[in-house]
């Protein structure tokens, strides 16, 4: 008499292919919902995309004329840091910081004179821009014999404590982590018990075949 061998084989073969299968959708399922989470920050002063980073998630506004590029950055600050939008400002033709130059900014009742902190840096208080909305800005440039206006708008949101957006999609990730994370532990431990219990049935079927055919014979 020959043991059940095939059935048996045919069950450890699945017992062993349904964990890993079954964990590696979840693993799937579990990226999927971090992806929405993994987004790209701005852009630096520069044409090359920089790696994203809370600061580069910043608000910005940016415009050009025949002479200048600008581009306005707003830091939205904390408790101990004050909002400050930080003001570039180049050479449209050769790309070089424009050292200074006087910049008046007009956002509504909203009035002020950058200061200059580095060359082609300037800075203004950017309080007025703390709250999410679309801020209409006007930058009065004058560097020795050319003046230029230049329009763009500003678009600002909630920010977290670090200064970056949360989104709805990575707050709804970080929800579903443990709950991904557990269901594929218990996967893989009822794949692994199924799996060993396969493997006992199969040894009992051997032990039993074994133990008949040494009874088996002529009387």
């Amino acid at each position: 008499m020959h043991p059940h061998r095939p059935l048996s084989h045919q069950a450890l073969r699945r017992a062993l292919s349904l964990a890993p299968t079954l964990a590696l959708v979840l693993a799937l399922t579990l990226t999927l919902a971090h992806a929405p989470a993994w987004s790209h920050g701005g852009e630096d002063h520069g044409d090359t995309p920089a790696a994203s980073t809370p600061a580069q998630q910043a608000p910005r506004a940016s415009a050009q004329t025949d002479s200048f590029e600008l581009v306005a950055v707003l830091d939205q600050g904390d408790a101990q840091h004050p909002a400050t939008l930080t003001i570039y400002l180049d050479q449209l033709d050769t790309n070089e910081p424009v050292a200074q130059a006087s910049i008046d900014v007009e956002s509504g009742a909203f009035k002020a004179s950058a200061q200059p902190v580095g060359p082609g840096v300037y800075t203004v208080p950017g309080s007025a821009f703390a709250k999410p909305g679309r801020y209409p800005l006007t930058f009065t440039v004058q560097s020795g014999d050319t003046a230029d206006l230049l329009d763009a708008t500003l678009v600002t949101g909630a920010h977290d404590a670090h200064g970056g957006e949360p989104t709805q999609a990575a707050g709804t990730a970080h929800k579903l982590w443990p709950w991904l994370a557990a269901g594929v532990a218990v996967l893989i431990a009822l794949g692994a018990a199924a799996a060993l219990s396969a493997r006992r049935r199969q040894r009992r079927g051997t032990h039993s075949a074994t133990h008949s055919s040494s009874h088996t014979g002529p009387v």
